[in-house]
This record gives C-alpha cells, sequence and structure tokens, in this order.
C-alpha cells in the first residue's frame, strides 16, 4: 500500500449517494443476509458530524467517543486515497470515495440509520488470497493498488470483489457490506442467533 502522509478532513457538506446492497461465501458457513434500497441523498453539515449519540441506530450501546474516533480515523484514511485519485484525475475512483467519506460523516449524526459492524468472526475468518489467484490487471477497491504485486494482505468479500486486508478492515469495523455493492454479510446478532439456535438445538435434540 502506497505511504501516505496524515491530513486533517475538512468537510463542510456532502452529497451521500447510497449503492444497492448483495451474498456471501458458502463454503465459510455464515449466514448472510440481501437487502436493496434505493439511492438516497442526504446534505451533511460537519456541526452535526461532531454530536453523537450513546444509543446507535441498532439500539446498540456504544461509547460514543470511541464510536466517534473510528469514524473519523476511517473517514480520513479514505479521504487521504481521495486525494490521490483527484490529482491523478481519476475521478470516478475519487467519486467512489468521496461518498464512502460522505457516508462515514453522515452516520456520525445521533439520527443517522447506517449498518452495524461485520461480526468479529467474519472478519477474522476473511481468506487470504495468494498472487497465484489474482488477474495481474487486478486492483484494490480502495487505494487502487495493483495487488498481484502487492505487499500487503489480500482478500476478498463474498461478491467477489478484492482488496487490500488494511484497507478493507477498518470498514468492516464499521459496516456489514462491502463497499462498492454493499454487499452485506453477518454481523454479531446474526452470530448471537446462531448460538442461541445451537444451545437449543443440544438441550433439546
Amino acid at each position: 500500500m502506497r505511504e501516505l502522509k496524515k491530513k486533517s478532513v475538512f468537510v463542510s457538506s456532502f452529497l451521500i449517494k447510497k449503492k444497492p446492497m448483495a451474498s456471501y461465501f458458502d463454503d465459510l458457513n455464515i449466514k448472510t443476509t440481501k437487502n436493496t434500497q434505493q439511492r438516497q441523498m442526504y446534505n451533511v453539515d460537519l456541526d452535526d458530524f461532531m454530536g453523537q449519540s450513546s444509543v446507535s441506530s441498532h439500539g446498540r450501546h456504544v461509547d460514543p467517543t470511541h464510536n466517534l474516533q473510528q469514524l473519523m480515523q476511517t473517514a480520513q484514511f479514505f479521504s487521504q486515497f481521495r486525494d490521490q485519485m483527484q490529482a491523478t484525475g481519476n475521478r470516478d475512483q475519487e467519486q467512489f470515495l468521496d461518498d464512502l467519506v460522505s457516508q462515514l460523516l453522515e452516520e456520525s449524526q445521533s439520527n443517522a440509520k447506517g449498518p452495524p459492524p461485520a461480526s468479529q468472526r467474519f472478519i477474522r475468518l476473511l481468506p487470504n488470497i495468494k498472487s497465484g489467484q489474482i488477474d495481474s490487471d487486478e486492483t484494490c477497491i480502495i487505494c487502487k493498488d495493483n495487488l498481484k504485486n502487492s505487499e500487503d494482505k489480500v482478500t476478498q468479500m463474498p461478491c467477489g470483489h478484492y482488496f487490500d486486508r488494511e484497507c478493507l478492515v477498518p470498514w468492516l469495523e464499521l459496516h456489514n457490506t462491502c463497499p462498492l455493492c454493499r454487499f452485506e454479510v453477518e454481523t454479531e446478532q446474526t452470530v448471537k442467533e446462531e448460538e442461541e439456535e445451537e444451545a437449543r438445538d443440544f438441550m433439546y435434540g
């Protein structure tokens, strides 16, 4: 992955576009959901970004300071790649990354309704893809580095999209979706329900 200097994220307002969602690896034996949403648009203001509720939009009690910090760090991380794309004239990738940064800021508002994080089990089981399994022109969805020659760990989402692991995990720690196609993967709630069902099956045969 490219060496990046840390920068501050300066945002007054963004246009956020929510893309359709999409499925998962059968061989991992982890349940997923599929949910298609219509594209919605929001105006995001920095004043709203600095406000944070102690309860998430999914009813999970969270540390507002930690959650806000994580959102800001991930937004800053992606914004550096966005600035690189702007400098190189890659407008499509610049817009894609701008949408991700905008979504992170919108979700930091107390009234925002973003998806929950992916489960730690899902993140732990992300496959390590060897260079021999990757086409020569395959690039990371986030940073656009060539993955065939990448020195970083390469992984793949169930939807088939490839990423540098370091680019993907910060997003998954906040969302249970593919950053590109919004394919949904399991959450901690899904894992909890599976464990409860297994416990009932064990008790009652």
